[in-house]
């Protein structure tokens, strides 16, 4: 088969995470990155290496994750991108799918690239239960007060040392938290985040802190305390289960802003309805 010039590709995936042990390729598990290039290895018939926006952790979900890729030949049977995309899905496994797939330019970088992540945590309270999203929502017997996780939750936005909420394997701490709304529509409670970047566990770690918010064990004026202030780890390290936590959004500076987006310049914030470089995981 002749080889042609360098095709490029970007994808928009979704997964359900319980049964990853995460997004990046790691020797002898099951990952989302390593389900895509066997998939698009066996597909085109050459070695393609794919990039993904930022790294979740095992158990946690995706519904707009960022892939991209390269390839030279042409996949086999040939066809475009649409094309392409059905067959990926075709030889896909069903916890995981690609939701579009455009063509990119050369040297697209889907993790250094972004501009923001948006992540949703679900938690159902008051013992209620869903069997259908059980793998995808943390249910809890309490009811949280969700007025003093709101009151805790404002306390974190802004440009600072989040050291406290998560790792950076070169040491990199700052981050932009540009949202953090905590929503209650009946039993259901939802934690939205949006920040430039990511630590390791980040997302996580603030959502376990709210939920001792919520619990009445950490009054919410004392976050900056325990959390900003300090730079001791909170919670000895505690991270919310990984099964209520999906990934939702990643925006590119050439996307259409979010149609609500607005800016707080009190903290300069940029809070987004929907919704860099460093992304660790969640």
């Amino acid at each position: 088969m002749a080889v042609d010039a360098q095709r490029c590709a970007r994808a928009v995936i979704e997964y359900d995470g319980t049964a990853f042990a995460g997004s990046q390729v790691q020797p002898n598990a099951r990952t989302v990155q390593g389900e895509l290039e066997k998939a698009l290895n066996r597909l085109i018939g050459e070695a393609v290496r794919v990039h993904l926006a930022g790294r979740t952790d095992a158990g946690v979900h995706a519904t707009g994750q960022v892939a991209a890729f390269c390839y030279r030949r042409a996949p086999r049977r040939g066809g475009g991108l649409p094309e392409l995309q059905q067959r990926l899905n075709a030889a896909l496994p069903p916890d995981l799918a690609v939701r579009s797939l455009r063509a990119v330019r050369p040297g697209f970088d889907p993790r250094r690239e972004a501009r923001w992540r948006v992540y949703r945590y679900r938690i159902l309270m008051n013992g209620a239960r869903h069997p259908l999203e059980r793998y995808r929502t943390l249910e809890i017997d309490e009811d949280l007060d969700v007025v003093a996780m709101q009151a805790a939750a404002e306390r974190l936005l802004g440009e600072r040392d989040f050291a406290a909420l998560g790792a950076d394997a070169r040491g990199r701490t700052v981050r932009h938290l540009a949202e953090l709304r905590v929503v209650r529509r009946g039993d259901r409670l939802e934690i939205v985040v949006t920040a430039n970047a990511f630590l390791r566990r980040m997302v996580r770690s603030i959502v376990a802190l709210l939920l001792e918010v919520g619990r009445g064990r950490l009054a919410s004026e004392a976050v900056d305390r325990v959390v900003l202030e300090t730079g001791v780890r909170a919670l000895h390290g505690r991270a919310a289960p990984p099964r209520g936590l999906t990934l939702e959004r990643v925006i590119y500076a050439s996307a259409t802003k979010p149609k609500n987006e607005r800016i707080a310049s009190s903290k300069a914030a940029a809070r987004m309805d929907q919704g860099k470089t460093g992304e660790q995981g969640t």
